[in-house]
């Protein structure tokens, strides 16, 4: 035992020496560390496929090191809301998974809540999104809760929230160890599912059961980040499909270009499993 926890310490501080990853949350990196310890001969192996499991949950959605700073100091500076929406727009294009979503803005978030903004809104592996907040037509007394893996993420859109006009907070979640104990309205759940499906079958259908929120919003890209159609839609149609039918959901679907969004009203809380 007190060799694997040497052997534990020692990859932590390996991943976090790489500057790719040195801002995910250490608690991530743990329990990734520690089960493919458990999965790979060597530490080195284990320090490799840790990287590469963490390139696969956030490295791969960011074209580059974000500078955080300078983006919380064009979002000050902005001196209107219009000028503010053009810094958001030019924000969300540096990560993949918002910068598809762009042209939907407009028509995704009043078809998802349905003319009734929430009060109370969960962002679960959130990324850029809560740049689209101009967008989603939210009172000024929302409370926003936004969670992702990355704590420099975090920590901007920590305080971004107040200059994007609602109240909230932002912190680093291991979604996988499940939710956090946020009660909201409406809970957000956009291209996260198939990152925790990767890491353990069923992660993300355990995800979606222990959300305390009437409303969820989950959605699934079509196509790779190269483009590609690959069959992404239909599989996980399928899976939405079978989850739904377990629970006993009757999800509406809307279908963007590359994203396909499932929008679950829930009255009672879920005790089945899939």
């Amino acid at each position: 035992m007190a060799e694997r926890d040497s052997q534990l310490a020692e990859l932590i501080a390996a991943v976090q020496a790489s500057a790719r990853y040195r801002t995910i949350d250490a608690a991530v990196i743990e329990r990734v560390g520690r089960e493919l310890l458990q999965r790979y001969p060597s530490l080195k192996a284990a320090i490799k496929a840790t990287k590469t499991t963490l390139h696969q949950m956030i490295g791969a959605y960011a074209d580059r090191a974000l500078p955080y700073p300078q983006w919380l100091a064009a979002l000050q500076s902005a001196p209107d809301i219009a000028t503010r929406q053009a810094v958001c727009l030019r924000l969300m294009a540096y990560h993949a998974s918002t910068r598809e979503r762009l042209p939907a803005l407009d028509q995704l978030y009043p078809a998802c809540f349905g003319g009734q903004p929430p009060q109370r809104v969960l962002d679960l592996g959130c990324g850029l999104n809560p740049l689209a907040i101009p967008w989603m037509e939210l009172p000024p007394t929302t409370w926003y809760a936004a969670y992702d893996i990355d704590t420099a993420l975090c920590g901007f859109i920590r305080a971004a929230l107040p200059l994007l006009g609602v109240q909230g907070e932002a912190g680093a979640c291991d979604l996988a160890a499940g939710p956090p104990p946020i009660v909201a309205d409406v809970a957000l759940v956009l291209k996260t599912i198939p990152l925790l499906e990767q890491q353990r079958r069923g992660a993300g259908a355990d995800l979606l059961r222990a959300i305390q929120a009437p409303r969820l919003v989950v959605s699934f890209p079509t196509r790779s980040l190269g483009g590609r159609n690959v069959g992404m839609a239909t599989t996980y149609r399928s899976y939405m499909d079978a989850l739904a039918a377990a629970e006993g959901w009757s999800p509406r679907v809307i279908e963007l270009p590359n994203e396909l969004v499932f929008v679950i009203e829930r009255h009672t809380p879920s005790r089945s499993r899939m």
